[in-house]
């Protein structure tokens, strides 16, 4: 299993999550603006990346790969 994160860590993850979220919500506002649907969709995965990132933030542990990604001992 991981160990939780250090106080330093969780700061860095709180940087990362507001960096991704702001720039999810800049591509989502301006792929609207100039009908550019792939910024609209590249924003969207920004901000799920972002949101990851709080979520880490919060717990203090690493997120989980959710792709089905085993330990090689499995």
């Amino acid at each position: 299993m991981t160990r939780p994160l250090g106080t330093l860590s969780r700061i860095i993850a709180g940087i990362l999550a507001v960096i991704w979220i702001a720039a999810g919500i800049v591509a989502l506002i301006l792929g609207a603006l100039h009908s550019r649907w792939l910024t609209v969709v590249l924003g969207a995965v920004a901000l799920a990346y972002g949101l990851v990132w709080v979520q880490v933030c919060r717990t203090g542990r690493y997120a989980l790969w959710p792709f089905g990604r085993r330990h090689p001992n499995e």
